[in-house]
């Protein structure tokens, strides 16, 4: 396998074990100390802070807007044909580097003279390497992985076999167990301190992440492993186990997790990896996406192009008007093409007028330029109430409580909106342009609306209020937008749209020179078009 051969020594050669290398702008302070390390010199709190500094790769910006956002029904139809099998590799090469530094973080913890003092290392890494392999799991379905990157063992595990979905969802989520139980529970720990770049050592912090992972796999799995997800759902709900909540809205981090340029970078200096997102926004080639009329439809009650009829105030977050100052959302299925530059290579949007060719209303030009603050975002303290929204319209190992299901429901879209909000109120880069946060009583006002109204009597309208909450609050995690589209079917759709069918990512054509027996049997030889259409495991 050419991925996993160049990895057990380059990356080791070259300092990638702290990092795979990809991604050192905003990470010099982490890497000096390890990027010209070899596998003996490497430190176990190094190559952890190379598994958080890789998380910068997994943004997936490419990939996002040439696919993600137009199979969704999210961003308005791309006006050029974007060649997203260029973008499907992104994610799998980064993974298998950053599968090798895990393992050899528990090698090298294994080779410890006191193992046991770095349990608390261990289980943050596992749960990082947990977060990534479930992702794969997600875009291709069957992978290389319990023999995976272990190329230096000999050459028997070259080629490394594809592993069943099943199985690697069940290891995945006992190692994420093992970590929330686990974490900051015995004395004599190793402890990195404020070193540790993700959450500070926080270990409540950590054990939200695990948990909040936990929760949302034993849902997206409900339908194939029941017993296995009813037992998580009854542990963590049942058992009281921390998740997200009551976000603390200036220290979002702690419960709302991803990568945050501010926790990695000397302040106001700019994170290299978001680089690619602000591209993929403004570059013509790739993106010119646009506010679709299918999500104006979700947060707008007319059309006026005033604004007037805006009642979801993450609205003014997302988007901004067109250079007529208008609010005009493009055609979902593209039939009327956009022609201006909103943003192209300034500090700030164009002026209003400068660029008639600009019809329909964008991205937010702050959100897509910010490379200071703007956070890769895995789980949110929203994406779990609406997760607990679900469980418990549904029933779904704990009593079904349509009273309950509502305060998750309205807990998740307050939770969205006071983080996009706060968000906005503490990146320096909306410093010039802050938006003003709804009252209580424009909140109050969104939660009634009917086309938010919750109704727990009604079992099909309210999980699907919560399927198009869940979609519209991960509006920038779209490979999470994509899981929900795939396996609730139940977010909104424009009826003249009908986007191709892409169920899953193709494996890399390396894979079919190099792992050939193996990639073999996991694609019985179909080529990517064919590849696409298969279904992972959870949407069986």
């Amino acid at each position: 396998m050419k991925i996993i051969q160049k990895s057990i020594y380059s990356l080791l050669i070259c300092g990638a074990l702290c990092g795979a290398g990809a991604c050192e702008k905003g990470f010099e302070e982490i890497n000096t100390p390890y990027k010209d390390a070899s596998e003996n010199t490497a430190s176990i709190s190094g190559l952890f802070n190379g598994l958080v500094s890789s998380l910068g790769k997994y943004g997936d910006d490419a990939l996002n807007v040439s696919l993600l956002y137009p199979i969704t029904n999210q961003q308005a139809y791309q006006n050029t044909v974007a060649p997203y099998l260029n973008y499907s590799v992104t994610y799998w090469s980064q993974y298998y580097p950053d599968l090798l530094v895990y393992k050899t973080i528990l090698r090298k913890i294994g080779e410890q003279a006191n193992p046991q003092s770095f349990n608390n290392i261990k289980y943050m890494a596992s749960v990082l390497m947990a977060n990534k392999t479930l992702r794969m799991l997600d875009y291709y379905g069957d992978i290389p992985y319990s023999q995976a990157s272990l190329a230096k063992e000999g050459n028997q595990f070259f080629r490394p076999p594809y592993d069943a979905q099943p199985e690697v969802y069940k290891s995945v989520l006992a190692d994420l167990k093992a970590a929330a139980d686990g974490l900051g529970t015995e004395t004599g720990q190793v402890n990195l301190g404020s070193s540790e770049s993700f959450l500070n050592s926080d270990f409540t912090a950590w054990k939200k992440f695990a948990n909040a992972l936990r929760l949302r796999y034993a849902v997206r799995l409900y339908a194939k492993e029941k017993a296995l997800a009813d037992g998580i759902i009854t542990d963590i709900i049942g058992g009281n186990k921390p998740l997200p909540a009551n976000q603390n809205l200036t220290s979002l981090y702690l419960d709302n997790f991803g990568l945050w340029p501010s926790r990695v970078t000397v302040t106001g200096q700019t994170l290299g990896a978001l680089d690619s997102k602000w591209d993929s926004y403004r570059e013509l080639s790739i993106s010119n996406i646009r506010m679709s009329s299918n999500v104006w439809q979700q947060m707008s009650s007319t059309n006026a192009t005033d604004g007037s009829g805006i009642f979801d105030p993450r609205c003014y977050v997302y988007f901004m008007t067109n250079n007529a100052d208008q609010w005009v959302p493009q055609p979902q299925n593209g039939s009327q093409p956009e022609g201006g530059r909103p943003y192209d290579v300034g500090t700030e949007r164009k002026a209003i007028g400068s660029d008639p060719a600009n019809k329909f209303a964008c991205v937010n030009y702050l959100m897509a330029y910010d490379r200071v603050f703007y956070p890769i975002l895995i789980v949110t303290e929203a994406d779990v109430h609406f997760l607990k929204a679900e469980i418990y319209q549904r029933g779904m190992g704990v009593a079904k409580d349509i009273v309950k299901a509502k305060t998750e429901y309205e807990a998740g879209i307050t939770a969205s909106v006071n983080f996009w909000y706060a968000y906005t109120q503490l990146s320096p880069t909306w410093a010039p342009a802050r938006p003003v946060a709804p009252t209580a009583g424009q909140m109050t006002a969104f939660l009634t609306n009917p086309a938010v109204l919750y109704n727990g009597a009604n079992d099909a309208d309210a999980l699907k209020k919560i399927a198009t909450q869940s979609w519209l609050a991960t509006m920038f995690q779209p490979a999470e937008s994509w899981a929900t589209v795939r396996r609730t079917g139940l977010t909104p759709k424009d009826p003249t749209y009908n986007p191709s069918v892409v169920n899953k990512l193709p494996y890399p054509d390396d894979e079919n020179v190099n792992n050939h027996e193996n990639w073999q049997k996991a694609t019985n030889g179909e080529n990517p078009t064919l590849q696409v259409q298969k279904k992972v495991y959870w949407m069986q």
